[in-house]
């Protein structure tokens, strides 16, 4: 955003997401079934959403945000992907794209809009069972970024970035201020924290990808998938397992046994056999672990307590 309005980026930005989000509906208008268009216009609403809370365009994040808990719903199989619920939400997209330009938007005529959505939502009735996908497995997520110094005086507040990444799952977030000066230097409209988040979420990266979608260009942004949010229940499955396997114990007084026997008894008393798949989740359990370990040293380090 060097050299530019940030406000005015974002109302480009917004428009082009709108033109997304009609085109999906259009499509889906014409295959209701098709899961991805479902997931592009949810994905489509939900940065919309998040980026006009971000930039201060509270009224659009607010009036959006019913749009996107709709297409929510569809997309976890609660609610059928119907014309009606599709019109409706197409007949919201002027208002949205007038809330974003910052022109004159009716409050009545948003609230009639809502008014529509939701009773075309409540008919839609309930998707059968059969019907509903499974939901994905959960994965975690390390999320580390920082924003630029001036990102403040630019009007982009980190706040809102946090609270984004929340919506998508469980969040642990802890504020790094190794790059924090002291006192005598520190200037108040300058950003100097960052940000290190662990995410538990369905959802993949590109979800992730699109809360930073306006200024992932002037950050640092790093996101690694650590592993299954089911290895710690995998991981204390195969040392139940382990624990339960028979010992192989060799009396002292054995009688004599040829050498070969006696080595291979000794080979099995050894050998505990784990399938692979189990030792697999047993070492992402280990890198979790020096994750964890590594933030707690840092932790330690950045301290100003003395033990």
């Amino acid at each position: 955003m060097s050299g530019q309005n940030p406000i005015e980026v974002f109302r480009q930005e917004a428009q082009d997401l709108l033109e997304g989000i009609e085109q999906g509906l259009l499509d889906l208008a014409r295959r209701p079934g098709d899961r991805d268009l479902v997931n592009a216009v949810f994905r489509g609403l939900h940065t919309l959403k998040g980026s006009g809370a971000m930039f201060g365009f509270d009224a659009l994040a607010a009036f959006t945000h019913h749009c996107e808990t709709a297409f929510d719903r569809v997309r976890k199989g609660e609610v059928a992907a119907t014309s009606g619920l599709v019109g409706a939400v197409l007949a919201c997209q002027d208002h949205m794209r007038a809330l974003a330009e910052g022109r004159p938007a009716s409050e009545a005529t948003g609230q009639t809009l809502l008014a529509d959505l939701h009773r075309v939502v409540e008919s839609a009735g309930q998707v059968e069972p059969a019907e509903a996908s499974a939901e994905p497995a959960p994965h975690v997520w390390r999320v580390r970024f920082s924003l630029p110094t001036d990102a403040l005086v630019n009007g982009l507040r980190p706040l809102p970035l946090l609270d984004e990444l929340r919506e998508l799952g469980d969040c642990q977030v802890v504020a790094v201020t190794d790059a924090v000066p002291t006192l005598e230097d520190l200037a108040p409209t300058q950003c100097h924290l960052a940000w290190d988040v662990t995410l538990v979420t369905n959802h993949g990266r590109d979800a992730i990808e699109d809360v930073f979608i306006f200024v992932i260009d002037e950050m640092t942004l790093d996101i690694q998938e650590v592993g299954s949010a089911r290895t710690e229940v995998a991981v204390m499955e195969a040392i139940d397992s382990a624990a339960a396997a028979p010992q192989v114990v060799i009396a002292n007084d054995a009688a004599p046994v040829a050498a070969s026997e006696g080595r291979q008894a000794k080979a099995g008393g050894d050998t505990v056999r784990v399938p692979a798949e189990r030792l697999d989740e047993l070492m992402d359990r280990v890198g979790e672990l020096v994750i964890a370990q590594s933030r707690l040293k840092q932790l330690a380090a950045s301290s100003s307590d003395v033990a």
